[in-house]
């Protein structure tokens, strides 16, 4: 024996007179084994789907959260004011310059105004500043796939291919009311 009272084996025990681990023994071993490294396996992964089918309720509300906030800032008249978004696209184009080549910067040209009749007058504007158009050009910014924006177009009936193209200019009539008091008096 040794200092810690374990007996020593030499090299001379002859193996062949050693009897067999029976085997009933090795195979309830192994059994148990496998049992119980299959049950935790599978006490993990249920753990794993419970923790990301609560984190996917999560999203989903705060999904849905976002988009009633985005739907109640939509309707307040302020959010649409031209100063604040001039600031917001100044601020915007003048971090893309600093990262973009003057040469390939593109060139915005403005029409002129021109009077229509007497109460519209047209001007143009980048598709992007379009109100109907301009929260699917949010949702890009803040990185929703085009592709689901895309559809998001199609269920509101706007055509999805305007995305591919956010310089693309398009008219704004704007309504200019006349006093008709005037022409009821007259009368």
């Amino acid at each position: 024996m040794n200092d810690y009272g374990m007996p020593i084996i030499e090299p001379t025990i002859d193996f062949t007179k050693v009897p067999p681990i029976h085997q009933k023994r090795t195979i309830t071993l192994v059994n148990h084994f496998i049992i119980h490294t299959v049950t935790f396996l599978n006490k993990f992964a249920l753990c794993c789907e419970e923790r990301l089918f609560e984190f996917e309720n999560k999203l989903q509300k705060v999904e849905a959260s976002l988009e009633i906030l985005e739907s109640r800032l939509s309707s307040i008249p302020e959010t649409h004011s031209k100063p604040e978004t001039e600031s917001v696209s100044n601020i915007d184009s003048k971090n893309e310059r600093e990262d973009v080549p003057k040469a390939d910067l593109p060139t915005v040209v403005e029409a002129p105004t021109a009077e229509v009749s007497g109460k519209e007058k047209i001007n143009t504007r980048p598709i992007c500043e379009d109100p109907e158009y301009a929260p699917f050009f949010k949702m890009l910014r803040v990185g929703v796939l085009a592709e689901n924006v895309k559809l998001k177009m199609k269920e509101n009936g706007l055509d999805p291919q305007m995305l591919d193209n956010p310089d693309h200019m398009v008219p704004i009539i704007e309504v200019t009311h006349e006093n008709t008091a005037t022409d009821e008096d007259d009368a």
